[in-house]
This record gives C-alpha cells, structure tokens and sequence, in this order.
C-alpha cells in the first residue's frame, strides 16, 4: 500500500507516547513521550522521517564537527545527520528515508531508530555545541 499523509497519520497514532499532528503542507509533527520532534512527510516515492538537533550558528567548531559527522554517523542505525534550513537559519538535522511502499513496521521502526538516534548523536556531538545549545 502506498503511503499517503492520511494512513501515515492514522499508524504513527496508535503508537503509544506518541503525539502526531498534521501540519501544513502535508508533513505530521510527531512528539514522543521523551520530548523529540520529528517531521514525517509521504511523498509518492518516499518516507521521510527528520528532526531538528541544533543551529549551526550553536557550533563553536563547525569543521571539527562535520568531521566527526562524517566519521561517525554510520555507527547509528538508520539516521543520518545533515544540514537543512529552517526558518532562514541553518540546522543539522537527522533523517532517514524510506520506500513509500514500506511495510508498517519499517515506517514505525524508521521513527523509532530516529528517536533513539537523536539522544546519541546530541550527545556524542556535544562538545563542539555552545553551553545553550547543549
């Protein structure tokens, strides 16, 4: 079954700790029950889970960082860590695609992964984060 923002909404639901929102656009704002956002939009080819982890304007070395993203983000399963602007303002951000043609358990473990990754890469990238950032 192809995903749509609809059926994506009516699964990501009943996952219990999770809050899900349609936004504009057509992406849902899910919130679990420890506080992480992510975005979920369904296109016609893909899934694609994302979640804001800081500025970049927060980073107090950013090539030293992007080396450490570029030598680490493999250890986490199903993320990955780019940069994307929001609002005007450059973010890195975690992400993770998928076929529009998953199955309900990928999807669902796709966000899970993403939540728990999210924690560990704030926590691995921490120090190269000013202290209100962190």
């Amino acid at each position: 079954m192809p995903w749509n923002t609809d059926n994506v909404y009516q699964l990501l639901a009943q996952q219990p700790g999770w809050v899900v929102e349609k936004e504009a656009h057509g992406a849902l704002y899910v919130t679990n029950e420890d506080g992480f956002d992510a975005f979920v939009v369904a296109t016609e080819k893909q899934l694609i889970v994302e979640s804001p982890l800081f500025p970049l304007s927060s980073v107090t070395d950013v090539p030293a960082l992007d080396h450490l993203i570029l030598r680490s983000h493999q250890l986490l399963p199903l993320t990955t860590v780019g940069i994307r602007q929001i609002d005007g303002e450059d973010y890195y951000v975690a992400f993770g695609s998928l076929s529009a043609e998953s199955k309900d358990s990928v999807l669902i473990e796709e966000v899970e992964a993403l939540f728990d990754n999210i924690g560990e890469f704030l926590e691995l990238y921490s120090e190269y984060l000013n202290q209100e950032a962190a």
